[in-house]
């Protein structure tokens, strides 16, 4: 599953992009949000509980309220202006496109079974058509495959981690294959690993979840100080996203 690398023009952003941190005792083990001096942040420590969620969870920047970051990951889907979208849906293709091509073999590594399949998280907000991030990836020439994961007629974009939230729809294909889920923001992960406990449910062997934003809310203090005293100091993973350092 090959993908041709292309640097992202971030000239399109109007500003520097935060690649996340990956540094014990400072981010979550997880989902790379910032601690104090825990392994995990407390939403992931509490769904921990839940058997079956993503071997690997890989955020590629930090997409921070009120800043550039965050209005890349609205842009690309939500902004009135066709060629305002596709240029920000293009920076979001070549995140993806510039991690995977780079990482994806690190992915498999980590969870010991190479990537089969890749699918996005269906949108739970009623948008009509393929979702954005799947045409960013498509276009960046990511092969996605768009049918095998669909929501369920009550499925709610909420905070809830459930399996029910989505139906594989070919769990035959599914069966015993490592699928990476793509998603565009992780803010609580709930849908992310939603689609995690479907997959595994339908005997997915391995899943693994690459998010490109990790949300951020600077209004928070723990938050506002990590963003401060790392992000604005230049702190952020030079090396694999995977593992925060050297690539598997």
């Amino acid at each position: 599953m090959g993908i041709p690398q292309t640097a992202p023009n971030l000239d399109a952003v109007g500003a520097p992009l935060h690649r996340v941190v990956r540094r014990r005792g400072v981010t979550c083990q997880i989902c790379t949000a910032p601690v104090d001096g825990h392994r995990w942040c407390w939403r992931c420590r509490t769904d921990r509980r839940f058997a079956g969620l993503a071997g690997i969870v890989v955020p590629l920047i930090y997409a921070i309220a009120g800043t550039p970051s965050a209005e890349l990951l609205s842009k690309y889907k939500n902004h009135p202006v066709r060629s305002v979208r596709a240029t920000h849906s293009a920076v979001v293709g070549a995140l993806l496109a510039e991690a995977l091509a780079a990482h994806e073999r690190c992915l498999a590594a980590a969870v010991g079974v190479t990537v089969d399949a890749r699918v996005v998280v269906p949108s739970l907000t009623s948008r009509p058509g393929v979702h954005p991030v799947a045409l960013a990836a498509n276009a960046a020439g990511i092969a996605v495959q768009q049918d095998w994961l669909v929501p369920t007629l009550d499925a709610r974009c909420d905070r809830v981690i459930r399996a029910e939230k989505f139906r594989v729809y070919c769990p035959d294909r599914v069966d015993g294959s490592h699928v990476l889920v793509i998603d565009d923001v992780w803010t609580t992960g709930s849908n992310a690993q939603s689609a995690a406990l479907a997959l595994r449910r339908a005997g997915a062997r391995a899943v693994s979840v690459v998010t490109v934003g990790r949300w951020l809310n600077p209004d928070h203090p723990g938050t506002a100080a990590f963003v401060r005293d790392r992000l604005s100091a230049g702190e952020e993973c030079a090396g694999c996203p995977v593992t925060g350092s050297r690539c598997l």
